[in-house]
């Protein structure tokens, strides 16, 4: 629980006290310039000195208070777009950034890809070790994923252990490429528990592909065309990369993370 002074806030303290030791400042420095540079009420230039330190010290004191409350604005803004267990980007984040990267795909005619990941049998991790354990297989994940791509790339966590990754200026042969890096990194990794044990898991990916030539394709599509993939990259006995069809753009709704449980 936050630290609070009759019932406000330690955050809305400090501030305060910023305020104060600001606006304290203000005077006293000037007592000490004009005790040093002996500027009396009665010196030619007084008006002249104190218009200028009011001015100067006016615009330093909210430069100072703007760059604290921007620092912090931006903090919070970022916090907003992370997922608070793997670090990750979460779902809005994904979403908005996502568009963006169509958007500029199309616009500069260059291929966007995008990769959907799902961590195979998770369910049994929980009902075996407990969520706590798989709180920490999903961190462990992340951070292979993180990884496995360059930094353009944006990791995104999207549902319990479901992960997108968008992959700008990418063809389908990159993609698969990349899907199978990832792939086998979380083969082959050992993935810790707290009791110092160690336990191996898999995922199965499914990828879209935009051209950056046709006509830009809504969002949602390509997400259920990479979903469909991931789908049949279940069905085909999990640990593998499906790329996404030309008819999966149609037809039968995307496989919620719920279908592909087990």
């Amino acid at each position: 629980m936050e630290w609070r002074f009759f019932g406000i806030s330690r955050t809305r303290v400090k501030r305060l006290l910023q305020g104060v030791v600001l606006g304290l400042g203000a005077p006293a420095g000037w007592a000490i310039i004009s005790a040093l540079g002996d500027i009396s009420p009665q010196h030619p230039q007084y008006l002249f000195w104190l218009f200028t330190y009011m001015t100067f010290g006016t615009i330093s004191i909210f430069a100072v208070f703007g760059f604290i409350i921007g620092r912090h604005e931006q903090r919070f803004a970022e916090l907003s777009f992370i997922d608070s267990l793997t670090s990750l980007y979460n779902t809005r984040f994904f979403h908005m950034r996502f568009r963006q990267e169509l958007s500029r795909s199309a616009r500069q005619h260059q291929p966007l890809a995008l990769l959907i990941g799902d961590i195979d049998f998770f369910k049994r991790v929980n009902d075996t070790y407990g969520h706590q354990a798989g709180d920490g297989v999903l961190c462990q994940v992340a951070a292979l994923l993180v990884s496995s791509v360059r930094d353009a790339d944006v990791v995104a966590r999207v549902g319990g252990e479901e992960f997108a990754v968008i992959v700008p200026a990418t063809d389908s042969a990159g993609a698969m490429v990349l899907a199978e890096r990832m792939r086998l990194n979380v083969k082959d990794a050992s993935i810790w528990l707290d009791d110092s044990r160690s336990i191996r898991i898999t995922m199965s990916f499914g990828i879209s592909v935009y051209n950056g030539k046709d006509p830009i394709a809504e969002p949602d599509m390509l997400y259920g065309v990479a979903d469909r993939a991931l789908y049949r990259a279940k069905a085909n006995g999990r640990n593998r990369v499906e790329m996404g069809r030309t008819d999966d753009e149609g037809g039968t709704e995307a496989a919620g993370p719920e279908m592909r449980k087990a």
